[in-house]
């Protein structure tokens, strides 16, 4: 069931990503700032989970960790990634009268985790080798898939990068690469293909773990060929770029080693771990969160079948032992009796999803709205669960750990519902 759920996420990123949303501070007696009214304020409790989540897709992504994470409440995560390299107008420009002088590969680099101040020098340990076989367009890659590598490597050394808004990575490559495009007879696209197979693309771990995320539909992510052109005596300096990612085949690879409370989790053990205490969002394949509120809804839909929700938040308040660099959004979604999963309606409301998107709130706690959803479930009378991931999973090394839903375990605050109803 799991992975059904897991399933599900990657197709609603791509939808949250059009909103750009304010965060505020949480409201006094919960009022909703578009509406007056009337009405009692509640609180509920639920039961909750950490779940293991191993199914994400990741061929074709716009942006894409790479490197390496470390945090001794949830273990180590290693993000390498695959493409093949393209020509970028589905054509050959080389003949023999091009003689290349280099090859350099350049990713843009958009977050560095963990952060450095701004002018602070990066060394980065990147390693680029060829595929054997190439990344397939009409393939789907989860994000445990792989492809076999072979012992061709066309880069592995460190490049500085100064930390600002703009950060780009030059790799040099070798002749290795060179003596591919010069000495192979190339006479199309499909034979580049046929011949490069394609890279992984690796960014090592020297003693201190860094991740980066790189923007693959950057302009400056690309593949660039220096070379003369030389005929009748003539010599012209051009130049000619490929394209890696964004429109070539490609996924991401991630390896979880969970260690510390999330340990049950290695090797495909545990499916869940209980959310009394703590719960766990971890991105990058890692963990999600199952919320269960069936014994509130079933008890409140009883007691008042004609009650009118005017607003509702889930309140996660972030727990003492969670990184202080908090992941940007929290995304929410109902599961479903069939074991699917679908957004919560406050996402499709322009009206009412201002202000209440999942975001940080300077309280202490990320909030989410959820009057519409809240309203279905007490009409629906009982609820399969409400699962909570991180908006940018799939290309954000940040995580985050909530207070669990045991009231005494956390000194009383629990993750938890408060809302505002009249009947």
């Amino acid at each position: 069931m799991h992975r059904r759920i897991i399933l599900c996420l990657f197709s609603f990123v791509l939808l949250l990503a059009a909103c750009d949303e304010k965060e505020s501070n949480i409201g006094v007696n919960l009022q909703d700032p578009s509406t007056f009214y009337d009405g009692i304020v509640d609180s509920a409790f639920c039961r909750a989970v950490t779940i293991r989540s191993d199914s994400l897709i990741t061929s074709g992504l716009s942006s894409t960790p790479l490197g390496c994470y470390s945090n001794p409440d949830f273990g180590s995560s290693e993000a390498s990634f695959f493409s093949q390299i393209i020509t970028s107008d589905n054509s050959w420009g080389f003949d023999t009268n091009c003689h290349i002088d280099s090859v350099v590969l350049s990713l843009s680099i958009s977050k560095l985790y963990p952060a450095l101040s701004p002018g602070e020098v990066a060394n980065l340990h990147f390693e680029v080798y060829q595929l054997q076989q190439a990344p397939e367009g009409d393939s789907v890659y989860y994000c445990f898939n792989s492809l076999p590598v072979g012992n061709v490597c066309f880069f592995d050394d460190v490049v500085s990068i100064r930390y600002g808004d703009t950060m780009i990575a030059d790799m040099r490559l070798n002749d290795n690469f060179v003596s591919l495009i010069e000495d192979a007879n190339l006479q199309s696209a499909d034979d580049m293909v046929e011949t490069l197979k394609g890279v992984r693309i690796r960014l090592l771990n020297d003693g201190s773990p860094v991740m980066a995320t790189i923007n693959l539909t950057a302009s400056a992510t690309r593949v660039t060929t220096h070379y003369r052109y030389i005929t009748g005596g003539d010599t012209m300096v051009r130049q000619y770029e490929f394209t890696i990612g964004h429109s070539a085949p490609h996924f991401s690879r991630f390896v979880n080693n969970y260690s510390g409370s999330l340990a049950a989790f290695m090797g495909g053990g545990a499916d869940s771990l209980a959310g009394n205490r703590y719960l766990y969002l971890f991105p990058m394949g890692g963990t999600n969160v199952k919320l269960d509120f069936g014994s509130f809804v079933r008890q409140f839909s009883s007691q008042h079948p004609l009650a009118v929700i005017h607003h509702a938040e889930l309140l996660l308040p972030v727990a003492d032992i969670s990184p202080s660099d908090h992941p940007s959004t929290v995304a929410a979604f109902r599961c479903n009796s069939d074991g699917t999963l679908s957004s919560v309606p406050d996402y499709y409301d322009p009206y009412t999803f201002s202000g209440y998107d999942g975001g940080y709130d300077s309280a202490g706690y990320y909030r989410i709205r959820i009057t519409q959803h809240l309203q279905k479930l007490l009409r629906a009378g009982d609820d399969n669960g409400t699962v909570l991931a991180l908006y940018e999973q799939l290309y954000d090394a940040r995580r985050v750990v909530f207070n669990g839903f045991d009231t005494s375990a956390t000194s009383g605050n629990a993750v938890r519902l408060r809302f505002v109803y009249s009947e």
